[in-house]
């Protein structure tokens, strides 16, 4: 008896063929091994215990420097860390070896300022008044380390970065608030993606380190996150527990309208109070006090445009939310470097690889890691704060329009390593396979398969066999972050997002599960393929003004 169709539909369905219960954290890569295990401990610690977090008394990031140097630009400081743990971590997750690691570390030594005593320590009465002076980030770190041994990293995550007091309520001597998250969160994101690699892959160092830069480092506009934000109540179970309970909201679904993250970004396209010329940025005086001026400017709509976004305090909701914000900041990655490749520095003219937007799809990797280790609530409190980052990032970036359709039209899901490639072996043939399958020989075709498919049969191995091997620190973050939304989204077919097509992104209905693949494809031609002979080269630093 056959099946009828429409049971063919339900049996068959292209939404069960997505990874069964997913993890949005993503896995470990076939090839770890106990010595890379151990070699990427024996490298961290040498990391933690030798090298400050940043690269000179400036606090300058080393990439921003070197590369605003080379492109004439004006230099902006960014208070941000070195990435040699990020590195290693990124690659011993995909199947880096001893040999691999070393190499990369070393790379990161070359610019690393040395680690040096504080002024004196920190501890629990002492520790907001020496908030932004990097001369503490040692004792920081200690005092960080002995917490988490003592309480627990979620004790520690909560208290200190996400309640009332780490962010509301004064330092008694200098009587200036701590603004944690709004620390946590700045620095373009790079306390928040240190202290992930911690949550990840269970480095108390990673989460000490984290927490102290978030203590050093440029703070975002403090006045962008509402007080609301951390009311939750203290102590509540995290979701790492195995008995945990759901707490219960203090606001329902049902008494606001619920936006998708997509459809907000949209609106705030087509709103022209966010233009940059509204705005009146880019500035004379630099990233931060743009970003200032855009909380002081459009802060008030933009909170009311994020409190349409309802998370609630249940798995499923920060699951589904933390979702959007993946697609969403892939999304602006990809769209908005394609369309501004024109006036990008890849001399090619086929893609802009937005060094900051870059950030947005390493950070996201990070949000369920860090959410397991947090209340219910303080989940909330987390990810919506980030929403709120990830819209302030993009109009400090300039802002630019997503011509989806566009960006479907001129890429490709099929990525195809340039250089010298494998000859297929001649028997790939009719006679041979047939030999090795049926010996109804003449009912096999002539053809297996297509040359070009035997040769990158999947494209992501190509993508991340390069990738392990190029210097670049940030590629490997990417390129992994991408493959592993990939991995949880790649059987998203066209018109899943249909019903959210309106101002500001059209071409929606076309958007599938290989913007990964097509964002990832565009990056490794724009960083060259140097394993394969191609020159190395950089991100772009330039905004979309």
């Amino acid at each position: 008896m056959s099946t009828s169709s429409n049971n063919l539909n339900e049996v068959f369905s292209i939404h069960a063929m997505a990874q069964q219960a997913p993890s949005l954290v993503p896995p470990r890569q076939p090839g770890i091994t106990p010595d890379s295990a151990k070699a990427i401990l024996e490298l961290l610690e040498d990391n933690h215990r030798k090298r400050h977090i940043f690269f000179n008394d400036k606090k300058f990031h080393k990439y921003v420097v070197y590369v605003c140097q080379s492109a004439g630009l004006r230099l902006i400081r960014i208070h941000h860390d070195s990435h040699a743990a990020h590195h290693i971590l990124a690659i011993f997750a995909m199947g880096a070896d001893r040999e691999l690691l070393n190499v990369a570390y070393k790379t990161h030594t070359v610019y690393q300022r040395p680690s040096f005593d504080s002024p004196g320590p920190i501890d629990e009465k002492n520790w907001k008044e020496h908030i932004g002076d990097e001369r503490y980030y040692q004792a920081y770190v200690s005092f960080f380390e002995e917490q988490i041994l003592k309480t627990g990293v979620s004790n520690v995550f909560e208290h200190y970065i996400l309640s009332k007091d780490a962010n509301l309520v004064p330092a008694a001597k200098s009587g200036e608030a701590p603004h944690m998250l709004s620390r946590f969160l700045g620095g373009f994101l790079h306390s928040q993606i240190h202290a992930g690699y911690g949550a990840e892959f269970g480095v108390v160092g990673m989460w000490a380190e984290g927490f102290a830069e978030a203590c050093l480092d440029n703070s975002n506009p403090p006045n962008l996150l509402p007080a609301s934000l951390f009311e939750a109540k203290a102590g509540g179970p995290s979701l790492v527990s195995q008995f945990a309970k759901l707490a219960v909201s203090s606001i329902k679904a049902s008494d606001r309208p619920a936006s998708h993250a997509l459809s907000i970004l949209g609106r705030m396209l087509s709103d022209p109070s966010f233009a940059p010329s509204s705005i009146g940025i880019p500035g004379v005086d630099g990233v931060y006090a743009d970003l200032r001026r855009i909380a002081d400017v459009v802060g008030d709509k933009l909170k009311a445009y994020s409190d349409e976004w309802v998370v609630e305090p249940t798995k499923q909701s920060l699951e589904e939310r933390t979702a959007e914000l993946i697609w969403m900041n892939v999304l602006m990655y990809a769209v908005a470097g394609y369309a501004g490749r024109e006036d990008g520095d890849d001399e090619k003219k086929e893609f802009r690889a937005d060094f900051y937007l870059m950030h947005l799809v390493t950070s996201v990797l990070f949000l369920p890691a860090l959410i397991e280790y947090l209340p219910l609530e303080r989940g909330v409190a987390l990810v919506r704060a980030y929403f709120l980052t990830t819209l302030m990032f993009y109009i400090v970036r300039g802002r630019p329009q997503l011509p989806i359709a566009d960006f479907y039209k001129g890429t490709s899901a099929t990525v195809v390593p340039p250089g010298p490639q494998p000859t297929p072996s001649g028997n790939f043939s009719k006679s041979a396979t047939a030999a090795s399958v049926t010996p109804e020989a003449d009912k096999v075709p002539a053809a297996w398969a297509p040359a070009t498919k035997i040769i990158t049969p999947n494209p992501w191995h190509a993508i991340l066999q390069t990738t392990l091997v190029h210097p670049n620190e940030h590629l490997c973050k990417l390129q992994r972050a991408l493959a592993h939304f990939s991995a949880c989204f790649g059987t998203t077919p066209p018109g899943t997002f249909a019903s959210l097509s309106g101002p500001g992104l059209d071409g929606i209905e076309l958007l599938d599960g290989t913007l990964f693949v097509r964002a990832a494809g565009l990056t490794a031609n724009r960083l060259g393929w140097m394993r394969e002979g191609q020159d190395g080269r950089s991100f772009d630093m330039k905004p979309f003004f």
